[in-house]
């Protein structure tokens, strides 16, 4: 019987050696594929989830099937504070956000958000992810956030429920929906108006409820969102340049096998453009279909009265990023 055993065990072993050696694996000795979360608060047919898609697709193709991305849209893991916050503890691997929310960790972050700091998308684009954003970006590695791309939403302008804005005083007084950020609150308080904090998801109906009278954004999101439906008067005034950027989990990035790191930043590097053409240059068409098909009331506002009215509020957080950084920031060709 002893010997039987000793025979039985003999075959077994040579068994899984040769299993080995032709590369049939036992289960538990077979790689786990990686599943990562991809996080946005913006609904399925938004810019964000369209860059998430192409992410994944990007990735996945890169890196065969050794990842797997699910992308959590329209708030699913919470709005975009939460998703960062998620990020930080560990909650959630990624995440697409607005880019202003960032200076709630790393003040240098206001440097995208400067009122009437940019020339053009492309000056905004070069800047952030050359060499003077990648300086700032980095530091929100030790608040336990990456920053891997940042990507084009435009120049935000006014919408509101009542009247064509033209200069300051027009808006003053108003209920003004702005991000979570000190810089946004400081310069619809600098017009007279009442800034008030809100979830981008939460816009329409408060708009149209009368909660708010006000809001701002660039024409591609108010188009594709509709507040159009609840807000029909938009004016051009370009204040703030803003950007949505693809973040991940400091502690999720580090957990990583060295190849699927790599993968994920030259992934990310290679998104950039497909986030930028999404919008860039979209704005003035879909001004043309919103004035003949939505009765949207456009008028260009006067820009140097907005630009003079926030001029305190430039200087103040120009000082928090650096008045050398916001120098070579306009030196950028």
């Amino acid at each position: 019987m002893k010997k039987a055993r000793r025979i039985l065990l003999s075959c077994a072993v040579a068994l899984i050696s040769v299993a080995f050696a032709v590369g049939v694996h036992p289960p538990q000795a077979r790689a786990k594929k990686i599943e990562l979360s991809l996080a946005n608060e913006a609904p399925p047919f938004f810019v964000y989830t369209v860059v998430s898609k192409k992410f994944k697709q990007m990735l996945e193709d890169k890196i065969g099937d050794k990842v797997n991305i699910k992308i959590y849209h329209s708030g699913q893991l919470g709005g975009e504070k939460d998703t960062i916050e998620g990020e930080i503890i560990g909650t959630v691997d990624m995440a697409i956000v607005q880019s202003s929310l960032l200076a709630l960790w790393e003040p240098q972050m206001v440097y995208i958000d400067i009122p009437f700091l940019y020339r053009s998308v492309d000056h905004a684009i070069k800047v952030m992810n050359g060499p003077i954003g990648q300086s700032i970006n980095k530091k929100m590695e030790k608040h336990g956030v990456m920053v891997l791309a940042c990507m084009n939403l435009g120049f935000r302008g006014i919408y509101n429920r009542h009247r064509p804005i033209y200069k300051p005083s027009d808006v003053a007084g108003m209920k003004y929906r702005v991000i979570q950020n000190p810089l946004y609150v400081d310069v619809i308080n600098s017009w007279g108006a009442k800034a008030v904090p809100m979830n981008f998801g939460e816009v329409y109906t408060a708009l149209q409820q009368g909660v708010l009278d006000a809001a701002g954004l660039e024409p591609y999101s108010y188009e594709i969102m509709k507040h159009y439906e609840v807000a029909p008067y938009f004016s051009i005034t370009n204040h703030i340049y803003q950007s949505f950027v693809l973040t991940m989990s400091k502690k999720k990035f580090d957990s990583l096998p060295a190849d699927v790191q790599r993968a994920i930043l030259d992934t990310a590097k290679a998104v950039i453009p497909v986030g930028v053409k999404i919008t860039k240059d979209i704005d003035y068409r879909i001004i043309g279909k919103l004035v003949r098909e939505n009765k949207v009331l456009f008028n260009v506002a006067d820009i140097d009265a907005f630009r003079k009215a926030s001029q305190s509020v430039s200087d103040k957080y120009s000082r928090k990023v650096g008045t050398d950084i916001i120098r070579q920031i306009k030196a950028v060709k």
